[in-house]
């Protein structure tokens, strides 16, 4: 009896096992809803991938945008710099066949022109020219070293005197030594040129002892500017009106740069009458020693 009642009992679990693992019509119908709401889910998501994609692109457009605007603004400063460059150039030096012309003094005697005081210019000439070479001078400077010495041996400084003259001032030759009219007999001046369109009368002088002597001295510095500046004075008194100058320059020329202080020293103690309003430029020739030593023709 207990078997049938277990056997019953075995049987009814069986069936409702069965029941559970069939489920009714109605199952099907809610799968499907599941499906649809999974479907427009992903489509949901789609969309918003979409609009994330386009928000992506938007900033993509502004970054490309503003990469623009920083090309240009970079390219803008550039060409600001590179204008900045080209109008200064390098200040203090002046480029010329002969050589660099090192000191603020190059292209500045034009301004003191006008002016009623003296004043004590400097400059150094690196002449990498080795040999003198008549073919790189000017025309003006050309012809005066194709001309005859009036006296002493002052040839190669005056002719270099003039191409330095052309080549910081573009200056042009009026008239040489023994072609300048003086009313009155006396010292005369080397040369003569025109700076923008103004006659200017240039002497020239070395500070220069021989190729031994290296010492310099005020004492030596003073005799030296005393007698060209007595000179320099002399000239302007006399000369004729038709060649009548503004001002002089007196352009000394030497091999030593420690001397140049010397000489400065030596004009700042001059008499400011013996001074007058004369320009000086001192010049150190490097590199060479043909125009202080007077031998640049000595291979012509």
């Amino acid at each position: 009896m207990k078997l049938r009642t277990t056997a019953t009992l075995l049987a009814a679990a069986a069936s409702l096992w069965t029941l559970a693992a069939c489920p009714s019509d109605s199952t099907p119908a809610d799968d499907t809803v599941s499906a649809d709401v999974l479907d427009d889910t992903a489509s949901a998501d789609v969309v918003e991938d979409t609009a994330t994609v386009d928000d992506t692109a938007t900033v993509d457009d502004t970054a490309t945008a503003d990469d623009t605007t920083a090309a240009d603004t970079a390219d803008d400063d550039t060409a600001a710099a590179d204008t900045t460059v080209a109008d200064t150039g390098t200040p203090g030096e002046k480029a010329t066949d002969w050589g660099t012309i090192v000191g603020t003094s190059c292209g500045t005697v034009v301004d003191e022109l006008d002016s009623s005081s003296p004043s004590f210019l400097t400059s150094t000439w690196n002449i990498d020219v080795a040999t003198f070479d008549t073919g790189l001078l000017d025309e003006g400077p050309a012809f005066r070293f194709a001309q005859p010495n009036a006296g002493g041996s002052s040839k190669c400084s005056e002719v270099m005197s003039l191409q330095w003259l052309v080549e910081c001032e573009g200056a042009d030759l009026y008239k040489i030594e023994t072609a300048i009219s003086y009313d009155a007999e006396g010292s005369l001046t080397d040369f003569e040129v025109t700076i923008d369109g103004q006659k200017v009368g240039v002497s020239v002088t070395r500070a220069y002892l021989g190729p031994t002597i290296t010492d310099y001295d005020t004492a030596k510095a003073t005799t030296l500017l005393e007698k060209k500046l007595e000179g320099v004075n002399e000239s302007s008194a006399n000369v004729s009106a038709e060649d009548a100058w503004v001002k002089q320059i007196l352009f000394v020329w030497t091999l030593h740069a420690d001397w140049v202080p010397i000489l400065e020293e030596a004009w700042d103690a001059l008499s400011a009458d013996l001074k007058a309003d004369t320009v000086i430029v001192v010049t150190v020739e490097s590199g060479t020693t043909y125009v202080v030593t007077d031998t640049c023709d000595d291979a012509q």
